[in-house]
């Protein structure tokens, strides 16, 4: 009866520490995504606000709705939107609130991370169009460098988180033999 408690216990260590290990992996992955989202919707941001002069809160919601289906509203661009009836027109005001509240659930990304989408705000609430989009391409070529970090970070801290929560099971396992 011992021996049984012992694989019981084994086995339930085992599978908690590859979930633990597969639940850090996930979250190296949605950064990357989170990144990839980004950059598709300040392009989508910048060419609708450049070539078809649509108001701004109207481009943001657009952006939430198609790059971040997912979220249901609670991402960095339909806040925005919403906030700008609130900030009166202050587009930097509405994004840096919209972007305290998405960076609160997203605890994947990090501090450069961070930076880089608050600068968006000051991307896109420039009135210039010529001026915007040289700041906007600035933005997409650092998101693309964040991504490439992002990635290269997935493919070796997230199977190592794996290969660690196992590695610990594994001692455990021991000890209680």
């Amino acid at each position: 009866m011992y021996f049984v408690l012992k694989v019981a216990g084994s086995a339930l260590v085992t599978i908690g520490s590859l979930l633990a290990g597969r639940k850090v992996k996930m979250q190296y992955k949605k950064r990357c995504e989170i990144l990839k989202q980004m950059q598709e919707a300040l392009k989508y941001a910048d060419d609708t606000i450049a070539i078809e002069n649509t108001l701004l809160d109207n481009v943001l919601r657009d952006c939430g709705e198609k790059f971040f289906k997912k979220e249901k509203g609670k991402d960095v661009w339909t806040c925005a939107a919403e906030n700008l009836k609130t900030e009166f027109g202050s587009f930097e005001n509405a994004w840096d609130k919209a972007c305290n509240e998405f960076f609160e659930d997203e605890v994947c990304l990090n501090e450069k991370d961070k930076e880089c989408i608050r600068n968006i705000g000051k991307a896109i609430g420039i009135a210039n169009t010529q001026r915007q989009t040289a700041h906007v391409t600035a933005g997409l070529q650092r998101l693309q460098t964040l991504e490439k970090e992002a990635n290269a970070a997935e493919t070796k801290e997230g199977n190592n988180a794996v290969k660690i929560a196992l590695a610990i099971a594994a001692v455990v396992i021991i000890v209680l033999f």
